[in-house]
Formats: C-alpha cells, structure tokens, sequence
C-alpha cells in the first residue's frame, strides 16, 4: 500500500473547524496518504462504507461535545455542540476500534476518545488555566509546555519528554475512560495526551499539530506516523 486513505468526518458547520480540516488534510498528504471526507450520516450503512474506504481515521477539532454523553447537565461555560456530528463520530469510532484501525484524535477528537470510552470532561477550564489555553490568534506558535510520559508513544515519536505546543480548547479530559491512560499534561494539569492500552496505533492530542507542522518538524512527524501505520 503506497497511498493509504485516511478518514476524516467532516467538519460541520463552523468555518475554523473546516479551515483546521483543511490543514489536518494538508499534513496527511504531505505525509503521502490521500484524504476521504466523511459525511456525517449516523448509520450502520455510512458506517460500514467508511471502513470499506479507509486504512486510518483522523478526528479533528471541533465544537463541544454534549455534556449528556458524558453523563452530566450543561454548565456555564459550555458552548453549542452539534448533535449530528456526535452521533456519527462516536458510531464511526466505536466501529474503527472494534477493528483497530489506526487513528490519530486532534483536540474536540480527543476528547470525544476520552468520552467514547467512558471518560468525563471539564466543561470549561478558563477559570483554572495558567495559560491562555484558547488561542487562535497564536495557533501556529507554541504557547505553553508540556510534559510527556517518558515510557509512552508519543515521547518515542517526538524523541522527548518535554515540547511546547499551540492551545486551541477551553475544554479538557478529566476522569480518564476505561483503558486510556494521561500521557502527557500541561502545567496546571490538564490532560494533553492520552494513549489506548494494548491498541496498535492511536495518538489522542489536546493541542492542534496541524497549524505547527509547516515550522515544527516535529510536529509534522505525528501525522506522519498515523500514515505509516496505516501502511
């Protein structure tokens, strides 16, 4: 396979999640794969053809995830989800993990793993954060560092147990779910990673590689990685 396709659900309605999708799609094929988008048809059929069509699966950022998912009423703070783009994500990565397809979970997709395997979210943590984690006038530029566990996957990737990465989010993973575990944290404590035990390829991040990649190698590497384990 020289050319593996990865999926990506489509965005939806906000014009920045589509431009961050056009950057995810830029870093894949720079990366040597081909991009499908996935219409957002929460059906076992679309489903089914998105396996059929895709090596790999990357989800990207996005709006809020409804709060019931995650067993909880809507706090201050929490801002408008969309309902159909829930729906069908969490069907196609129920699916995508029975097969243990690769997968690569970039902010709101993080997320949605941690929610997805039975984790919580803090709905808002502009009153907890130390850096201003919502950012996008400077999401090309690292804003604040993290600090990686030394033992997994992702400190292997980047060659490192610590990096400075850009913040998008004023949402974050809070309890884990079942089978993940934190791999990386920012200073105040907020999840920026997580890892799937026992899974061959998934990477989970909180920051957004796609708009650093051009300047950051490193970064870059990450979506590289998903397209080689897809091969």
């Amino acid at each position: 396979m020289i050319y593996p396709t990865i999926g990506i659900p489509m965005a939806g309605k906000g014009i920045f999640h589509h431009y961050a999708q056009f950057w995810c799609s830029r870093c894949l094929q720079r990366a040597g794969a081909s991009v499908e988008k996935l219409p957002l048809h929460s059906s076992p059929s679309a489903v089914e053809s998105a396996l059929k069509q895709c090596d790999g699966f990357l989800f990207s950022g996005g709006p809020d995830i409804q709060p019931q998912r995650y067993g909880q009423e809507p706090l201050p703070g929490c801002e408008e989800a969309d309902p159909d783009r829930d729906d069908f994500e969490l069907l196609l990565l129920d699916a995508a993990r029975r097969e243990r397809r690769p997968l690569l979970c970039i902010g709101r997709g993080m997320q949605l793993l941690n929610v997805h395997s039975g984790g919580t979210l803090m709905q808002d943590i502009r009153l907890k954060q130390e850096y201003p984690h919502s950012d996008p006038l400077h999401r090309a530029t690292a804003t604040h560092p993290i600090e990686i566990d030394p033992d997994s996957h992702l400190a292997y990737l980047l060659d490192t147990d610590t990096v400075s990465v850009n913040s998008l989010h004023h949402q974050a993973a809070e309890e884990a779910g079942e089978g993940l575990w934190f791999c990386a944290d920012s200073p105040e404590g907020f999840a920026e990673a997580l890892q799937i035990e026992d899974y061959p390829f998934c990477l989970a991040l909180q920051w957004h590689p796609e708009f650093m990649a051009a300047r950051a190698p490193e970064q870059q590497r990450l979506f590289q990685a998903l397209v080689d384990a897809c091969r």
